[in-house]
């Protein structure tokens, strides 16, 4: 039995984070532990956890300095797993999904071969419809637009925005919701690309396997429940102008790794 681990990031909604683990305890596969990373919430998240799973050996509760993001908020959990449990295969999940499939370890694992670094699924959603495919853009020229078309959000530059031409996503991906890291990804990462608070975390995953030819596998009938956004919406409220910002920052990531990728495939 392949070893994994499985990493929630929390951020104030600790109540979600109980129903997620209670949701991994009822699964036919035996994993080798769960780390739940609190990431700096300013209520009473990391107590209520610490609390709850502090006589629990397969559980580990820790709390970030300050509020790290998403990649590098995961990548204090996956160090983690990978270290204290001994994890070969690492499962990042939101802290806001089910898992309602009892098999649905093994459907992934059915799939890893030799050259596959990351494992998703399909995503159900509270309407009983699976989440779209996740898209993604392939040249640097899109790049480069798509962090135009948000400078031009965050700054209101009208004039820039409308001399922007449309896009259109066609590379698909995994969603960031639910990834199954494998050995082979570890080979060359330690983790997500630590740079990004929030956002474009999935276009720079892709960009990082095609580096090194790593396949992403999506994995029909096989799939998980996601309540969708629960931190989001409690962190910010929905105040758009912070998520634009955040947007903007990680779209220039995107160039870089983009950028990075062009050079790779010369050399």
């Amino acid at each position: 039995m392949e070893k994994i681990g499985i990493v929630l990031l929390n951020y104030l909604n600790y109540q979600d984070t109980i129903e997620c683990v209670d949701s991994i305890r009822k699964m036919d596969y035996e994993i080798e532990g769960i780390v739940i990373v609190d990431n700096h919430s300013d209520n009473e998240s990391f107590a209520v956890l610490h609390k709850k799973y502090q006589d629990d050996a397969k559980i580990i509760v820790v709390k970030t300095g300050k509020n790290y993001g998403f990649a590098k908020g995961n990548n204090v959990g996956i160090n983690i797993a990978r270290k204290r449990f001994r994890a070969e295969f690492i499962f990042v999940a939101n802290n806001d999904i089910l898992f309602v499939q009892k098999e649905y370890f093994d459907k992934l694992l059915g799939h890893y071969a030799e050259g596959v670094g990351v494992i998703g699924s399909e995503i159900q959603l509270g309407d009983g419809t699976i989440q779209k495919r996740y898209l993604t853009y392939t040249s640097l020229k899109e790049s480069i637009i798509i962090f135009l078309y948000y400078f031009s959000l965050v700054h209101q530059n009208i004039f820039l925005r409308s001399l922007l031409p449309e896009i259109h996503r066609s590379a698909c991906t995994l969603h960031g919701c639910a990834l199954l890291l494998t050995p082979d990804f570890f080979k060359y990462y330690e983790g997500f690309y630590k740079r990004t608070f929030l956002y474009c975390e999935e276009d720079i995953l892709y960009l990082m396997c095609r580096i090194y030819n790593l396949q992403q596998r999506y994995v029909n009938g096989s799939y998980i429940f996601h309540k969708e956004n629960q931190s989001s919406q409690m962190s910010f409220h929905d105040e758009e102008k912070i998520k634009l910002v955040y947007k903007l920052q990680s779209s220039k990531y995107v160039i870089w790794w983009m950028i990075k990728e062009k050079i790779h495939s010369i050399f």
